[in-house]
């Protein structure tokens, strides 16, 4: 039995019709929410109580019938007072926009026998929304670049579209012109992400193009990536067959080979510039 949206009792003989519905479930992965909908009959007299011609009890909405019981005869004797005559069951699919919404639903309830032909109006809210993966991150910003750093501030998507955050995820690749890499997939960010930030401060070269593609997690997904470029500051240059490339200092340490990094004196303390 469903929630009663049309109700209208009726005499000769007497009787109340009912039309019921509610939303009984959704299918987020085929974006649809189903409509049960119930038609019912009670007598409401005496045994005696019939009508035995052709009749019809029909609901539907604009977008076609819902549900339909039609017999003859329509309304048989013998049922006690308050028995129920019938009561049929249909499920509807509704499918949701691109959002995950849907409105309401407006539908009618006709009765045609014998005198009468007649109807009656009744709604049904919205269900609920259907969730779905959030809208890409936006606003994304190079920051803190240094020959062996680099970073990028970002905001949320403008829409979760009802689902739960779960973080986001920040894939660094090195652009080298061969496979292109992946080097670095960040999965603790929250609008700023640094491979430095994370202890890896030997991950980026200097002079290095990097792409950075983020994503926001949910519930029900991930979303779009965004994507920005950026480029380490170069250590140096040196020509290399007649081409100009990036260079990066090295000193010998202990008889290691390591890489350099150039300070200077601020404040009566050497910082760290390059």
């Amino acid at each position: 039995m469903g929630t009663v949206r049309i109700g209208v009792g009726k005499s000769g003989p007497s009787t109340e019709f009912f039309m019921e519905a509610d939303w009984v479930r959704q299918d987020w992965g085929q974006n649809f929410s189903v409509l049960g909908v119930w038609l019912r009959a009670r007598n409401t007299g005496n045994t005696s109580s019939f009508f035995n011609n052709y009749g019809e009890q029909v609901t539907w909405w604009g977008g076609g019938e819902l549900g339909r019981h039609a017999g003859q005869p329509f309304l048989p004797g013998g049922l006690g007072n308050g028995a129920t005559r019938w009561h049929d069951y249909w499920e509807h699919r509704f499918y949701h926009d691109g959002n995950g919404f849907l409105g309401g639903v407006d539908f009618g309830m006709r009765l045609t026998y014998g005198n009468f032909n007649e109807s009656h109006y009744g709604s049904i809210g919205a269900p609920g929304r259907i969730p779905k993966p959030p809208t890409a991150p936006r606003d994304l910003r190079v920051a803190d670049v240094t020959p062996i750093s680099a970073g990028v501030n970002y905001s949320g998507p403008a829409d979760w579209r009802g689902s739960t955050p779960l973080g986001y995820t920040a894939d660094w690749y090195e652009i080298n012109g061969s496979n292109n890499p992946r080097i670095w997939s960040d999965v603790n960010s929250n609008g700023y992400t640094n491979p430095a930030g994370a202890g890896l401060t030997d991950l980026l070269k200097p002079g290095t193009t990097y792409h950075v593609y983020i994503y926001a997690r949910s519930n029900v997904g991930n979303s779009p990536s965004a994507s920005i470029a950026l480029t380490t500051d170069a250590g140096g240059r040196i020509k290399v067959g007649g081409q100009w490339r990036n260079a990066s200092p090295w000193i010998k340490v202990n008889g290691v080979w390591r890489r350099a990094r150039p300070s200077l004196k601020q404040s009566g303390s050497f910082r760290t510039v390059r």
